[in-house]
């Protein structure tokens, strides 16, 4: 949707006109274009040529905008800039992310939205003035959703939108053609970022037309509009006998189906439009994340196994990966710096941080610089095997490695979707966070109205995730991931402390670092990027954090865990619950499972987990109150829902 000065006028001029009582003529054909692309998104009718009458949409919308300019809180049109942008895929966007947020937009995109007279200050009870929309946000916001808009594409519209990089990419990028951007815009086929527009990409419907597109046969002045796909449904539903010869011919001359009835792969790829203009069936975004120690261990694996070939006795468990990391020499640890940083601050404080800074250089081993920080009664040695147990959790729980019993030690290998990230990334661009901002950069392009916001654009690109207003091999392959991944739940110590102090929604990106001293906000930018790419929370356009449906139950689930705990929810852990659960019956007036003593081996036997770690995981589990003593409570049911949720 798209509405600037001009629209604004053209939807006064035509109700001036309908209120004396006639309809809108115009006369020149010069200042036609804002009232076609105002036809374009079902706002104005065209009875006759060149005479336009308001729409239900368009009604609802000049009416609301006058109401407004009477309240005062919007300017007269005739007061704003030329090329204001009063209405657009930003500030539906901003909105939308608003609703989602409580109605509290944000610092970030509070002062767009109030100028455009959709936002306001209001006075609450404990926090004092707050900035909210109002209710002219949400009729616009309303409008927006109910109405359709018009999907018509000529021959030069046609060639112009195979000419735009599917982004995500800088606005000044965008091809030059007239006012092709704002019909493009008028039929939602493009999308700006909040809050100045300064990204562009096309929706998910405007990369599903722009598929389409490709493999259609511009036989016709009109290459594709709303009749061509109600032919295709209706020949998918009724076969080839109920089109009229017209219409034959026209999906013969598309390359839509052939002249022996066969549905082609332009006309699959038109009934991906279909579904997305007329269904609105678009994929939630979902995102990744991986940091340089889990990539460090991820190929530490991979080289065990090689060696593996030369003696059989070596596989990567995890004293044998400990151990390898202990002997390499730091001076190729130093893009590990910052994790080890982190580690250090949280465990340590602040001035451990800075002191790792000052003496790295002194260091010759990893553990060096443990024993340094840890070396209390040999603390140091633990607190390394901690760090790499957390990896390989987290490795797990992206479905990048899998483990298994043999000969009681729980033994490591890198699943497809692991040797995928090794192969066609760090042997080719090495070792560097995968930040979870970065990779919804690409996946928010696969939304209704979704860019990224600058910042998360600006990340994609330094990584090497889009470039040239494309997603790059390496973007598209973590854009994938996100999606096929299997995730099991896992959080750490310090994730379990974010996430308890995040209510489900009305908080920001700003008010999370405000829970905690002002040191660890480079630990708390990490551990949220963990928590988004777990599937847990959302951080939106406007950096608000609203917890997911697996997020409210997992925060639920871990209400009562002692803060002393590890890893109180991991990828063994939930495959203990899932054996459980398997082998139990389940109680629903109580939310229990109970499970039968003699059932207890077979748990252990579907788990796939040796008895040793099986005991070990299950005493953390009745630690965080997931396990009774015969039975899984409602905390640990509430991670198997969670399990569900994160992976559909």
């Amino acid at each position: 949707m798209i509405l600037k000065k001009e629209h604004v006028q053209a939807l006064l001029r035509v109700k001036e006109e309908e209120q004396a009582g006639r309809a809108c003529y115009i006369k020149l054909h010069s200042e036609t274009e804002p009232f076609l692309e105002l036809e374009i998104q079902n706002l104005l009718e065209q009875r006759n040529p060149l005479e336009f009458v308001l729409t239900y949409w368009g009604n609802r919308i000049i009416n609301l905008y006058q109401d407004m300019v009477d309240s005062e809180i919007l300017s007269p049109v005739s007061e704003w800039k030329d090329g204001f942008r009063w209405i657009g895929s930003e500030v539906i966007s901003m909105i939308d992310s608003s609703i989602r947020n409580g109605e509290i937009p944000g610092k970030y995109i509070e002062e767009e939205l109030i100028k455009r007279g959709f936002a306001h200050s209001v006075k609450e009870e404990k926090k004092g003035n707050v900035v909210k929309i109002n209710e002219y946000a949400k009729e616009i916001y309303s409008i927006y959703e109910y109405s359709r808009p018009k999907l018509t594409i000529s021959k030069e519209l046609a060639d112009y939108i195979l000419l735009v990089p599917p982004g995500p990419a800088d606005t000044g990028s965008l091809p030059e053609h007239g006012r092709f951007p704002i019909v493009l815009e008028a039929m939602r086929l493009i999308s700006f970022s909040v809050p100045n527009s300064d990204v562009f990409t096309l929706s998910g419907l405007g990369q599903a037309v722009q598929e389409a597109l490709r493999y259609m046969t511009p036989s016709f002045e009109t290459v594709l509009n709303e009749d061509y796909m109600f032919s295709l449904v209706k020949f998918l539903d009724s076969g080839i006998s109920s089109l009229s010869t017209s219409e034959i011919e026209v999906l013969e001359g598309l390359s839509i189906i052939d002249d022996k009835g066969n549905l082609l792969k332009a006309g699959e790829k038109l009934l991906d439009v279909y579904r997305l203009w007329r269904e609105k069936e678009y994929k939630q975004v979902k995102t990744f994340n991986l940091e340089s120690i889990e990539e460090e261990v991820l190929k530490e694996i991979e080289r065990l196994w090689e060696k593996n070939k030369e003696n059989p006795e070596i596989k990567p468990d995890i004293d044998e990966i400990v151990h390898f990391m202990l002997e390499k020499p730091l001076k190729e640890y130093k893009h590990l710096l910052s994790f080890y940083g982190r580690q250090i601050n949280q465990a340590l404080g602040y001035q451990k941080k800075e002191e790792l800074k000052k003496k790295f250089h002194e260091f010759h081993t990893v553990e060096d610089m443990f024993k340094h920080f840890y070396e209390k009664g040999g603390n140091w040695y633990k607190k390394l095997y901690d760090t790499v147990e957390e990896s390989l959790l987290t490795l797990e729980s992206f479905d990048l490695i899998e483990s298994f019993e043999e000969n009681g030690k729980r033994i490591y290998r890198l699943t497809d979707y692991g040797r995928k990230v090794l192969k066609e990334d760090l042997e080719i661009h090495g070792i560097r966070d995968i930040h979870a901002p970065a990779v919804k950069a690409v996946n928010i392009t696969k939304t209704e109205f979704g860019a990224p916001n600058y910042e998360w654009y600006e990340e994609a690109k330094r990584i090497n995730l889009v470039g040239g207003g494309f997603p790059t091999k390496t973007g598209k392959l973590y854009s994938e991931l996100a999606y096929k991944i299997r995730r099991k739940p896992h959080l750490t110590r310090f994730e379990l402390q974010i996430l308890h102090k995040v209510p489900e929604r009305g908080f920001l990106v700003n008010d999370v670092y405000s829970q905690f001293d002002e040191t660890l906000k480079e630990e708390v930018e990490f551990g949220l990027n963990k928590l988004e790419a777990r599937g847990f929370l959302d951080i939106l356009p406007n950096n608000a954090v609203v917890l997911t449906e697996a997020g409210k139950l997992i925060k639920k689930a871990t209400s009562g865990v002692p803060e002393g705990i590890g890893n109180p929810v991991n990828p063994l852990i939930v495959r203990i619950l899932e054996a459980l659960s398997k082998v139990g019956n389940l109680y629903v007036k109580e939310s229990r499972v109970r499970i039968l003593p003699k059932n207890w081996e077979e748990a252990i036997r579907i788990s796939g987990l040796d008895k040793e770690t099986f005991e070990k995981e299950i005493e953390v589990a009745r630690m965080a109150n997931f396990i009774g003593k015969s039975s899984i409570n409602e905390a640990g049911l509430m991670i198997l829902k969670a399990y569900e949720l994160i992976n559909q």
